[in-house]
């Protein structure tokens, strides 16, 4: 349980962000942004969160699952164990950056950059950042204010269905 309570939301880490009603907000909003662009398809998003949730072993975040993607137990497997050999060319090569963003961000190349553009063009390796960025703090705050795992799938893209999971 979060050491923060006193506020009532529709997931634990949204009970947290309410203490500052005016920051759930935004976040909601830059959250969902994050979600609702074509320029990354939803599964590399999907594999990256949760590729990053498993580098923190962020369990509030790891149990959350896109429904539209449907990852079977070996690929959530690979996620977690960080082998990356299955899944396709683009997904390996965003899942590779996911790697370094929770704790090796400067070391992320110009040749990783290259090979995002390659995969993504450059819109969709400014989303990707973007994004990697963004779940790698949704972690570290889920982390840090203790947030409890609540297993959830999602139908929709987060924010959707009005809620952060």
């Amino acid at each position: 349980m979060t050491w923060l309570t006193g506020h009532s939301a529709p997931t634990p880490f949204e009970s947290v962000l309410a203490h500052r009603p005016e920051l759930l907000t935004r976040f909601r909003t830059f959250y969902s942004t994050l979600w609702s662009t074509d320029a990354i398809p939803r599964r590399v998003l999907e594999l990256c969160r949760l590729r990053i949730a498993a580098i923190h072993d962020c369990e509030a975040e790891w149990v959350v699952r896109d429904a539209a993607v449907q990852l079977d137990e070996a690929a959530l497997a690979a996620l977690h164990a960080g082998h990356f050999d299955s899944f396709a060319d683009g997904e390996q090569v965003a899942l590779a950056v996911a790697e370094q963003m929770p704790y090796g961000q400067h070391q992320v190349s110009d040749a990783d950059v290259a090979r995002l553009q390659r995969a993504f063009g450059s819109a969709g390796t400014v989303a990707l950042l973007t994004a990697l960025a963004f779940f790698d703090v949704v972690c570290r705050l889920k982390c840090v204010f203790g947030v409890v795992p609540k297993p959830r799938e999602l139908t929709t893209p987060p924010l959707t269905e009005g809620c952060l999971p």
